[in-house]
């Protein structure tokens, strides 16, 4: 037989439908975050009491969740804490690991704390036991920071903060002593501008001087004139040396040319001296023939007769 169904009731199967599909999604979705679809290896471990630890409480491994605690159980005098780990973890709980119950907090939520063992150690198996250690009550954690001793150090800081405020509200203190001389170079400093200012003083006269700033502006022009032709004949000091390497290498040619002919000078002093003595020689031989000629009695009658004449000293022949 054959079953006929209404648009209406179609609609509803699909609403339906649609429903348990997206229940069996979202119910997917929230297992994978819950890790419900996970396989878990079952260790437990002892602790002398519970430390507030519940039941669901986290188990982590380096700070990372890996499992949770499955169930808490007296057992004598000890606390048995079975836990459900992440077989993805279930390699690292090896014989050496330590089990322990820490909490972010001094109180609440306390979780189990796995610290993994070294590679050389066999794992623990399936059902095992992993060690575990005594979690640190606050006696001992205030023991561990030395508590007391870093609570003296702060009241000697105290004290010490407090003898300064002290020493520094006295009027006869190193505060006020400091601020009374600064107020005092203070004034000195406005007394000295206020005379700089009126022109009082040496410094006061120099600067309100119209004079002397006259003449100090007229200094200025000079230096600035003298800086100017420095200027000038630096530029031209390249032409001044070539023009005295020029007269150096005249005045070179001229001591040259000087010590030549002073080579020479006494090769032309002996030849004048020769010429001159030649010349004596010539001059004494024609005295002899005058003489001779007027000592003929044929000539001597027809000659004039002689003028007496003033002797000539002409010095000592050389």
């Amino acid at each position: 037989m054959k079953l006929d169904f209404s648009k209406k009731e179609r609609l509803v199967g699909a609403f339906m439908a649609g429903v348990i599909i997206l229940l069996f999604v979202t119910t997917v979705m929230i297992g994978k975050g819950k890790d419900w679809f996970k396989s878990y290896v079952r260790y437990y471990t002892i602790f002398d009491e519970s430390y507030n630890l519940s039941q669901n409480a986290v188990v982590k491994l380096y700070k990372t969740d890996i499992g949770k605690v499955t169930k808490i159980t007296l057992v004598g005098d000890k606390v048995k804490v079975e836990m459900a780990i992440l077989e993805e973890y279930a390699s690292r709980i090896r014989t050496d690991s330590v089990a322990t119950v820490e909490s972010p907090t001094f109180i609440g939520s306390e979780y189990v704390s796995i610290k993994p063992g070294s590679k050389e150690a066999p794992p623990i198996p399936e059902g095992g036991l992993i060690p575990s250690r005594a979690r640190k009550s606050i006696a001992d954690l205030l023991a561990e920071f030395e508590v007391e001793k870093t609570a003296r150090m702060a009241m000697k800081s105290i004290q010490h903060i407090s003898e300064i405020i002290s020493d520094l509200r006295d009027p006869k203190g190193p505060l006020y002593s400091s601020l009374n001389h600064i107020d005092k170079a203070l004034g000195n400093i406005e007394s000295i501008t206020d005379d700089l200012a009126k022109g009082r003083g040496s410094i006061g006269k120099i600067l309100k001087s119209e004079m002397l700033l006259k003449r100090i502006y007229a200094e200025l022009d000079t230096t600035k004139a003298i800086l100017k032709n420095i200027e000038k004949a630096t530029n031209r000091t390249p032409e001044i040396m070539n023009e005295v390497k020029k007269s150096v290498d005249i005045i070179n040619e001229i001591l040259k040319n000087i010590e030549e002919g002073s080579h020479d000078v006494p090769r032309i002093t002996k030849t004048t001296k020769h010429s001159v003595q030649k010349i004596e020689e010539e001059m004494e031989e024609i005295n002899k023939v005058i003489q001779s000629v007027k000592k003929n009695f044929l000539i001597r009658r027809h000659l004039p007769p002689e003028k007496k004449g003033k002797a000539i000293d002409v010095g000592i022949r050389k």
